[in-house]
């Protein structure tokens, strides 16, 4: 196949759905972000201080945070935690997908498929047809 076929089929593979690209471009850059901060999550105390109000979180952080509760005996008698998770918590859960529901996993995997395909078929475009490309050049110039 021809540089121009694959450049195409590139193309065409990728740019159709721009709004599906624009949106895991986004969810990229949040894993990205995210996983940048829990590397870095020890080196200081914010993120062991930091608490997000369970209020504006969905639902499942007050009934994940109820049951962590109940497991270890905990009553609520810290009030001012009784409605808030760690930031951490918060960070992991946008890094792995669970903050986005239990089939977010799925479309993480989509994602990573996605960018593996484009990454292979964009370095092969490149070191392969791009150098085939030349050489023919060269040797119709030789002519």
């Amino acid at each position: 196949m021809s540089y121009k076929v694959w450049r195409l089929t590139h193309r065409y593979a990728f740019s159709n759905w721009k709004w599906l690209m624009t949106i895991s471009s986004v969810i990229l850059i949040i894993i990205s972000i995210t996983g940048i901060v829990l590397i870095h999550e020890h080196d200081t105390q914010f993120f062991a201080k930091t608490r997000v109000s369970t209020s504006i979180l969905p639902d499942h952080y007050q009934i994940k945070l109820d049951n962590m509760r109940a497991a270890q005996g905990v009553t609520t008698h810290f009030k001012k935690d009784s409605d808030s998770v760690p930031l951490s918590w918060l960070m992991y859960d946008l890094h792995s997908g669970e903050f986005f529901g239990k089939w977010a996993w799925i479309y993480y995997d989509l994602i990573s498929v996605a960018l593996i395909v484009m990454s292979v078929t964009g370095v092969y475009m490149f070191f392969v047809l791009i150098n085939a490309e030349r050489k023919t050049k060269k040797r119709k110039e030789a002519k």
